[in-house]
């Protein structure tokens, strides 16, 4: 169940207590994204207040505890009915007594003779414990270095839980900037939790937790230290709740611009084609959703709709030269033309082509992102003047974005080893399409449910129709192969496809909405014959259709698939296929199998949610506070 929050000065703070709190970590554990929790007591609510850049941090956490009565007192005046706070140090207590194995641990920060302790401690409280690493960062200034070496041993730990004791205030700024460099993981900013729970300082007496006077307490145990503190942020909570009472909370929000995003390089919206378009689409109508102004460059003659607005999306058309090397790069110069003048506050720029457009639009004081795709350079359809430049802007882009966007791990490790650039990894989500539709489509191409292979791509040289098309010679079952995709340019392609093709194959050009899902739907299996370097997101529309799939073995489509498929061999390619379409049309059972996983892993793995959670961390860490997102982020919300 999702745990409602209420706004105490600016701050929401859920309405949680240990147990609703416990299964709330617990589901952001399983979740494809990293997720931070603060238990946050009157200090760190009136520092928020008080420092709007520490306000916009502790407003992106997915989880703020009530630590300390006043805030549960607050709660209850706006109907939350609790009966008890939330105590940092209790609740990571509690956390540990009931998340035994298979969940895994790591304390980051402390002493080396605390977390040994502690972890101790930690095994007294729940002795099935897996504590997965523990680390006492260096007492000095950390360098980038450092932070990436930080962040590669909790990786590796394979930590679910990730508790950080490095002070107020520090230890929430230093979780929020360093969760990007994680796919998973719940970090915890914990305060004194460490030394509370390894025994190194007794908790206050429960008479005086039960009166809210912890402080008290703490203060009488480090009076020099902590007076100055107490009676600044202890005196300016008191004086804001004073001041709202009178005034009302000022309306942060209310008052603030839509942050203005636009989209160019893509053929635009409504989506039509796999790619791009379908990022644009799904990424962009969430960003309307939680509050953010959109518009997207669509394509004339290419690209025409009647309507100048998609889901929210405002679209502008604008024309291009329809050839193969000029489309892209000519529409969106012009984009970015337009767009100068409109000023928006970010330019998302899909594909790394376009990256040479970046160098004026950051001139002019736009900040721009690039989503660089795969390895375009490598790709057949272009010639060796199209490969030298985007071989080129694949350097341009790491010089000239504000940040680089890559969908599949590959990407990233190719840019770190080539150009000793990081891009931020953010995979794609998936749409789930089970129920079946119905649009005509087997009638119309003399088809029976299950009674045919589908494959789906552009018709151009890199996608390998080819290749299927020479091992479904090898075939000799019942079922026939479907061919779904348009030639684009490619016309001499086309014609080899079409000359190696016998009367078995169908080709039913592009097609799309209720068509393609009832191709797809439909199919025995997905064969897909090409392995790039990207994530081909036509792999995540079967998964979300539960279909059962055949690739061409390489890390980049394994990292999507996992084992939810069955692979080809890539040395002997031809023969190795048409030995799995033998293998996969003999054993329907071994289909539905399949695409039972493949379901399964789409639904624990792809989640637009997580998608925009990930994107609007990256949005926040390049724009200005005033138009930063205050919202929960999209993995608080209940799946």
């Amino acid at each position: 169940m999702h745990l409602s929050s209420h706004p105490i000065l600016g701050t929401p703070v859920h309405c949680a207590t240990y147990d609703s709190g416990l299964d709330e970590v617990k589901r952001l554990a399983a979740l494809a994204a990293p997720a931070a929790v603060a238990a946050s007591n009157t200090h760190i609510i009136a520092l928020a207040r008080r420092d709007p850049s520490f306000g916009q941090v502790i407003r992106r956490f997915d989880l703020v505890l009530p630590d300390g009565y006043p805030l549960v007192w607050q709660l209850n005046r706006a109907g939350a009915g609790l009966k008890d706070r939330v105590y940092g140090p209790y609740f990571m207590r509690h956390v540990l007594r009931h998340t035994p194995r298979p969940y895994k641990h790591f304390f980051f920060g402390g002493s080396e003779d605390c977390l040994s302790r502690l972890k101790a401690a930690a095994l007294e409280i729940q002795p099935g414990l897996e504590i997965a690493g523990t680390f006492s960062p260096p007492y000095r200034k950390w360098s980038e270095e450092d932070e990436r070496a930080f962040a590669d041993t909790i990786a590796a730990s394979g930590a679910d839980f990730i508790w950080v004791a490095l002070g107020g205030e520090r230890q929430e700024r230093w979780i929020l900037k360093n969760l990007p460099r994680h796919k998973r993981g719940v970090f915890f900013a914990v305060g004194d939790a460490f030394e509370l729970l390894a025994g190194s300082r007794p908790f206050a007496p429960p008479w005086m937790q039960q009166a809210g006077l912890t402080w008290l307490y703490r203060l009488s145990q480090e009076p020099k230290r902590l007076f100055p503190r107490y009676i600044k942020f202890n005196s300016l909570f008191l004086y804001y709740l004073c001041r709202d009472g009178l005034l009302g909370t000022p309306a942060a929000g209310a008052a603030k611009r839509r942050t203005r995003i636009a989209f160019l390089g893509s053929r635009g919206v409504p989506a039509r084609y796999s790619g791009f378009e379908v990022v644009v689409e799904e990424l962009g109508s969430r960003l309307v959703s939680a509050g953010y102004d959109v518009t997207v460059y669509n394509r004339f003659p290419r690209y025409v709709v009647a309507d100048h607005v998609h889901k929210g999306m405002r679209l502008i058309t604008l024309p291009t030269i329809p050839t193969k090397s000029l489309d892209t790069i000519v529409h969106t110069t012009l984009s970015a033309l337009d767009a100068i003048f409109r000023r928006y506050d970010l330019i998302y720029l899909c594909g790394v082509g376009n990256s040479i457009l970046a160098a004026f639009l950051k001139r002019l004081g736009l900040k721009v992102v690039i989503n660089v795709d795969g390895a375009d350079f490598r790709r057949a359809k272009w010639g060796t003047f199209a490969r030298q430049w985007l071989k080129l802007s694949e350097l341009w882009a790491t010089r000239l974005g504000d940040r680089l966007i890559a969908d599949n791990q590959e990407i990233v490790t190719r840019y770190v080893r080539d150009y000793r650039v990081r891009p931020d990894y953010i995979n794609y989500g998936c749409q789930f399409r089970t129920t079946p539709v119905h649009a005509g489509e087997l009638e119309k191409w003399g088809l029976s449910p299950r009674g045919y292979v589908l494959h789906v791509s552009r018709l151009t040289p890199e996608n390998e129709a080819d290749l299927l098309l020479e091992a479904w010679k090898e075939y000799r079952g019942p079922l026939k192969l479907v061919i779904t995709g348009s030639q684009s340019y490619e016309t001499a392609y086309y014609k080899k496809l079409r000359d190696l093709a016998d009367d078995r194959v169908v080709f039913t050009g592009a097609r799309f909405g209720d068509a393609y899902v009832e191709l797809s739907q439909n199919a025995l299996f997905f064969v897909m014959p090409a392995a790039i370097e990207a994530t081909r997101l036509v792999l995540l529309d079967q998964m979300g259709m539960g279909k059962a799939i055949l690739f061409k073995d390489s890390p980049a489509t394994r990292e999507v698939l996992g084992d939810a498929a069955e692979p080809f061999d890539p040395a002997n390619p031809v023969s190795s296929l048409a030995e799995k379409i033998e293998l996969l049309s003999a054993n329907p059972a071994r289909c539905d199998q399949l695409g039972r996983l493949a379901l399964a892993r789409a639904k624990d793995t792809f989640s637009w949610d997580v998608v925009m959670a990930k994107y609007r961390r990256m949005f926040d860490d390049l724009l200005p506070p005033e138009l930063q997102s205050c919202q929960p982020s999209p993995s608080s919300r209940p799946h």
